[in-house]
């Protein structure tokens, strides 16, 4: 009779211990894991595929910039390898290349590694897939190249396609 109880305690106990073990111990049930600020960033910025912006506006040292008509800017990206592509983004972007966030700082982004034009995140709305890009661009060559009339502060207001 003893070793029923016993029995009976020790399956009740173990029973007990693995219903209250389930669910991720937060009582919400959801096991997901929670994204760091640079994945949320990334996410948002890149979906899960690629997201394709287009510009509202596009300013140049406070003027209207010219020659960007048809500008797109293509965003995709993991942890580990980020691309972008572009239409009519000369002279502040190639037609394809790579971009990362600067360090760990998620509002500001280096394009091909060129620390010399660092891109400032402002205004940004994941839900309305809008945000700003603002750099202080400096063209590779300057005056030698005959690329220093296109040095200065251009602002993208991008909304997502």
């Amino acid at each position: 009779m003893i070793r029923i109880k016993h029995f009976i305690f020790l399956l009740i106990s173990v029973c007990a211990l693995s219903l209250s073990s389930c669910g991720g111990g937060s009582g919400g049930g959801d096991d997901t894991p929670t994204l760091t600020a640079e994945e949320q960033r990334l996410l948002d910025l890149v979906g899960t595929t690629g997201v394709t912006y287009v510009a509202s506006s596009i300013t140049f040292n406070g003027a209207a910039a010219t020659g960007f008509d048809d500008f797109t800017l293509t965003l995709r990206g993991t942890a580990s390898s980020k691309t972008y592509s572009t239409t009519d983004g000369d002279p502040v972007f190639k037609a394809t290349g790579s971009w990362a966030f600067n360090g760990t700082n998620i509002n500001q982004i280096l394009i091909d590694g060129n620390s010399s034009n660092t891109f400032a995140i402002s205004s940004f709305n994941a839900s309305a897939g809008t945000f700003t890009l603002t750099v202080n661009f400096v063209a590779s060559g300057g005056v030698a190249a005959g690329t220093a009339s296109t040095n200065g502060t251009y602002v993208f207001n991008l909304v997502k396609r």
